[in-house]
């Protein structure tokens, strides 16, 4: 997208972050960064040839669940296949109220990288903070199923049902399968559309995709891979290992709870965890199991830990408050923690379920990191070898005035500007480019991104960007349609009126 990224190579900051990020381990800071012209930078620096094979792999982490879903919303501009990783509930980790929509999001991010496909993931730092089994042991589960492959339907309704599936009558949504004769409809939680497996005997006899509402077939497959629908894989043979773990240790605990007088906590937690190894036992239901993950699996990873050192370069959104939220996860897992274990609730091995904000901060380390902030101020949890000032400023609400764009833009020709006004309709984008000709501004719509603009030149581009920004150094600027006309609001189409001129509707 050399519209965006050619500017950029005149500013010697800019030019400098190049020189440092291309050495291993780097550490970097980007201060004067503004809202959008973040992620702008970002995608900047990990497209450069010569630090694109260091950026096969981009993480932006943040520092909530709010920004999280705004940067991935606004990053799909720049990648279409960016994804998150949303952090889990470290306390409660069934209180999830929106079923299993965080899972689905979570597995999808991990499909790609157990694929190895160059791919952006936005989380935050509380993600990084939990403990997660080996992809390497995700990726061994992945189910392979083709044509002419010989397979017991018994085996592998076990099979579906270890990776986390839910057996129905029907394949109602992600996470379900059927068995209905000598047919398998399974739908893969990272999939749009479920699969039919039609078998002959024990021979996979056709594969293929269907849609859910009609149940026609869409397309004819010769194999299929069906990824997990849990991230906790438990063999028998783990799972029975790992629950012995936890009687072991539910057992321990009773007895010091009763020498210290605490009946009533020690008869909770006896009844707590006969209940969980029931269900997980005699009804194969593991859902309760994901705060136990270390019984199960004693060496984790974190998820920082699942991206290659040398492909992989990280973004950090403001690193004071990303401290600030470590620092906030850790003490409610804490306090949260220690009251639940009095009160009999949880046994002492969770209380090692978050890693320390350190020891993250260590494993970042190994890799290349930009740090993103608008003011740089003492942090030690991010120690940069170098800091450059970007100098970027927010682009000021148009409020909905025509004739203030146009005199902005007037003015910013004359100093010779490049301009980039992005619009989320190609239809809008082309009419705000006649617009601005008509009012004496020459202004051109165009759908090749790799076109480098002159001085003075105004282009209008189809995208999604939340604000505009402008380098000013480097005298470029874009600006959002959000600057112009506002956020867009799902009401009847309306004719908008800019400054007592009417102007055509800019809705499609």
């Amino acid at each position: 997208m050399r519209t965006l990224t050619e500017p950029l190579h005149e500013a010697p900051e800019y030019q400098k972050l190049l020189e440092v990020l291309a050495q291993p381990g780097a550490k970097a800071l980007a201060d004067g960064c503004v809202a959008s012209q973040k992620l702008h930078l970002a995608d900047s620096l990990s497209k450069e040839p010569a630090l694109a094979p260091f950026a096969r792999f981009r993480l932006l982490v943040t520092y909530s669940d709010k920004r999280v879903r705004e940067i991935r919303d606004e990053y799909l501009f720049y990648d279409r296949n960016a994804v998150i990783f949303p952090a889990k509930d470290l306390i409660f980790y069934q209180a999830d109220l929106r079923g299993r929509e965080l899972e689905k999001e979570r597995i999808r991010c991990l499909r790609r990288l157990m694929e190895g496909r160059p791919t952006t993931v936005v989380t935050t730092f509380a993600a990084l903070m939990t403990p997660q089994v080996p992809l390497s042991v995700l990726k061994s589960s992945v189910l392979l199923l083709e044509k002419k492959q010989n397979f017991s339907l018994d085996e592998l309704a076990k099979k579906l049902v270890r990776l986390g599936y839910e057996k129905n009558f029907q394949v109602e949504e992600p996470g379900q399968f059927a068995v209905r004769g000598d047919i398998v409809d399974i739908f893969d939680l990272t999939e749009e559309n479920p699969y039919r497996i039609e078998f002959f005997d024990e021979e996979v006899d056709s594969i293929r995709s269907f849609d859910l509402e009609s149940q026609r077939s869409i397309e004819q497959l010769e194999m299929v891979k069906i990824y997990p629908a849990t991230e906790l894989i438990l063999s028998d043979a783990r799972l029975s290992d790992g629950i012995g773990r936890i009687r072991e240790e539910e057992k321990k605990t009773e007895e010091a709870l009763r020498k210290q007088g605490h009946t009533e906590a020690a008869h909770r937690l006896a009844q707590e965890i006969g209940d969980l190894c029931e269900e997980a036992l005699e009804y194969r239901e593991f859902s309760g199991l994901e705060g136990y993950i270390h019984y199960f699996y004693p060496q984790t990873d974190s998820f920082l830990e699942m991206f290659p050192e040398e492909k992989t370069m990280i973004f950090l959104d403001e690193p004071v408050h990303l401290r600030e939220e470590a620092d906030a996860v850790e003490l409610e897992f804490h306090e949260s923690m220690v009251s639940r274990s009095e009160k009999g609730y949880v046994l002492p091995g969770q209380m090692q379920l978050v890693s320390s904000a350190e020891r993250i901060a260590s494993g970042m380390g190994r890799y290349r990191c930009l740090g993103l902030t608008e003011l740089a101020s003492g942090n030690s949890f991010f120690l940069p070898e170098c800091i450059v000032s970007m100098h970027a400023r927010s682009v000021a609400a148009y409020n909905k005035s025509f004739d203030t764009l146009v005199a902005d833009l007037k003015k910013y020709k004359l100093q010779k500007y490049r301009m980039v006004i992005i619009s989320a309709s190609r239809t809008r984008a082309k009419r705000l480019a006649g617009d601005l000709t008509a009012h004496g501004l020459t202004t051109f719509y165009s759908e090749n991104p790799d076109r480098v603009l002159e001085d003075g030149e105004i282009m209008t581009y189809y995208g999604n960007i939340a604000h505009g920004f402008e380098y000013p150094q480097i005298r470029f600027i874009v600006i959002a349609e959000t600057d112009i006309f506002g956020t867009a609001r799902k009401t009847k189409k309306k004719k908008h009126r800019y400054e007592g001129e009417s102007i055509r509707d800019f809705a499609e």
